[in-house]
């Protein structure tokens, strides 16, 4: 089900129906700045350049607020 617009927000995480996880680093107007994380080669976070989406677009896409890989609390690796 998609996330209300009204709920996406700058530092947080969403992933998609693709199961593309996508960082959000700003929200300007109708528009949402986020870059897409994946698992590299040895383990590592591959973080793609940053994107440009339309709010509706990207609220649609979005499936559910994910944690963020780089960014657990308690150090944590899965």
């Amino acid at each position: 089900m998609p996330i209300s617009q009204e709920l996406i927000f700058p530092g947080r995480s969403y992933r998609t129906g693709a199961n593309e996880l996508r960082e959000v680093s700003a929200v300007e107007q109708d528009e949402v700045v986020y870059h897409s994380v994946f698992s590299g080669s040895a383990g590592l976070m591959v973080r793609t350049p940053d994107k440009r989406l339309a709010l509706a677009r990207f609220a649609a896409e979005a499936q559910v607020e994910a944690e963020r890989p780089l960014h657990r609390t308690n150090g944590a690796r899965p």
